[in-house]
């Protein structure tokens, strides 16, 4: 910034002070020479005047005024020629001057006035070309640290940095995603300012506290920052696509049991989990028609808010995740809290594993969220079910192949079936949950019989009955689970 005090203290131009040596601290726009009486309709203020004084008026009371004009107009002083129509800068000027704290500065006669707007001209230019050079190290600086993949809160440290202000980045959910501070922290009220940051149609807001007006060279740091912001948080999203494919596959493998445990360790390691920790299953279901992808960030966001890694995926209408868990109350207290936040929510938990034992965890979770009463389901209240989970998935296929056949698709006979055994064969009370007359129930099991030769009121038929019942809902926890 070009002050008063810079011009003065130019040694080629050889001026001297008259007046207002408290305030040579003002900024000058630009130099301007005029001989008007009242220049202040042609000015903006900010202006350092020169004048050889022909339009100050000969009165005291006139001369007064004028610089009371120059003063109230905003200029930044008075550069008063000597030598031509005055020997000295008139008293009348300098009293109101130091009355008002405005800067008078005395230009000899030899000194033409084009050296000070020459002079002037130069000081700014060099001014505003600093200014350029210094953004544009500010922009190169910014743009180094997005390409190093340093993150937001990198960006944050250059744009305090060179502000000197408070920064914070919010995404459009509330979520802080960055915050720096300067030489100190700022508290950001209601006089912050907030810029949006736009990225894919969400927008970010970046908020700055400062207790200092920003500069227009600030305000050239905080467009270059703005931008890089916006690219390091496209980059971070593109990056997240590509780690929940990935989450997404190796959740596939690990209910298939397609890895050894060397591959499994590798993958763990890739995504920045301890293979020696033991990790539970976790399915989250949302309110309903709330997408999968929702439901994953909002439950993330718990999880991450405690600290915790963890991997997660988007499958179907529900958010698989593998959460550290050292037991499991560890892991159902996850889950309560999760389910707690979310509203509308439940979860399903599987049992704390590691290795190959990540895939059953993970299909104990899908099974307890299908068939648990509450909003949070363990493993525990599998019953048997848990052990049929366990087994391969073309053994079960065969089984419930062998006892229902046919039958096995066709879904309203199965559902009769599954409420019959599960009511005890109490018919009554199985056609009630049905909403059917019992005779109709009894029909449904004739036909049954018909199709495979197998009736649930024979005790030993009863078994195999339901055995396959439960092995068909451990088939469909295989297929719904990825």
């Amino acid at each position: 910034m070009l002050t008063v005090r810079d011009i003065l203290e130019l040694p080629s131009l050889g001026l001297t002070l008259a007046a207002g040596a408290d305030s040579l601290d003002r900024e000058v726009t630009w130099i301007h020479v005029s001989e008007l009486s009242d220049p202040t309709p042609w000015l903006e203020g900010g202006e350092l005047l020169v004048t050889t004084g022909i339009g100050i008026g000969e009165s005291a009371a006139g001369r007064r005024a004028y610089l009371r004009r120059l003063a109230e107009h905003g200029l930044a002083g008075l550069a008063f020629g000597i030598g031509f129509g005055h020997d000295s800068v008139p008293r009348q000027l300098v009293d109101e001057a130091a009355r008002l704290g405005f800067p008078i500065l005395v230009v000899p006669y030899e000194l033409p006035f084009i050296a000070i707007t020459k002079a002037g001209a130069t000081s700014l230019a060099n001014e505003r070309l600093g200014r350029l050079e210094h953004a544009l190290v500010v922009h190169e600086q910014l743009s180094a640290t997005v390409l190093e993949g340093r993150g937001v809160q990198a960006l944050l440290a250059v744009l305090c940095e060179h502000v000197g202000c408070s920064a914070r980045l919010v995404d459009e959910s509330g979520c802080v995603l960055g915050e720096r501070h300067g030489t100190r922290r700022l508290d950001f009220d209601d006089d912050a300012l907030e810029l949006p940051v736009v990225v894919g149609g969400e927008t970010a807001r970046l908020t700055i506290a400062s207790d200092a007006a920003l500069t227009e060279e600030d305000s050239l740091v905080l467009h270059h920052a703005r931008t890089a912001l916006a690219f390091e948080l496209s980059r971070r999203r593109a990056v997240s696509s590509a780690e929940l494919r990935l989450a997404g596959d190796l959740i596939d493998d690990l209910l298939n049991d397609r890895l050894d445990e060397r591959e499994i360790t590798r993958r763990l390691v890739a995504f920045g989990l301890d293979p020696d920790r033991t990790y539970a299953g976790l399915l989250i279901a949302g309110a309903e028609g709330e997408p999968a992808e929702t439901t994953r960030v909002a439950a993330a966001r718990e999880i991450e808010s405690r600290g915790e890694v963890h991997l997660s995926a988007a499958r179907r209408e529900r958010a698989a995740f593998l959460v550290v868990a050292d037991d499991e109350a560890a892991a159902r207290e996850l889950a309560e809290a999760i389910v707690e936040r979310l509203g509308d929510a439940r979860a399903g938990v599987g049992r704390p594993a590691a290795g190959r034992g990540l895939g059953k965890s993970l299909l104990e979770a899908r099974a307890a969220l299908n068939g648990g009463a509450g909003p949070v389901a363990t493993y525990r209240d599998l019953g048997s079910l848990e052990l049929l989970l366990g087994l391969p998935g073309a053994a079960l296929e065969a089984f419930v192949d062998r006892v229902l056949g046919a039958a096995a698709g066709r879904e309203r006979l199965v559902e009769s079936l599954t409420a019959l055994l599960d009511s005890g064969c109490r018919w009554s009370e199985a056609a009630a949950t049905l909403g059917i007359h019992r005779h109709t129930l009894r029909y449904r099991m004739e036909q049954l019989r018909k199709q495979t030769g197998r009736h649930p009121d024979d005790p030993a038929q009863r078994m195999e009955l339901w055995l396959a019942i439960r092995a068909r809902e451990a088939l469909e926890a295989h297929d719904t689970a990825r």
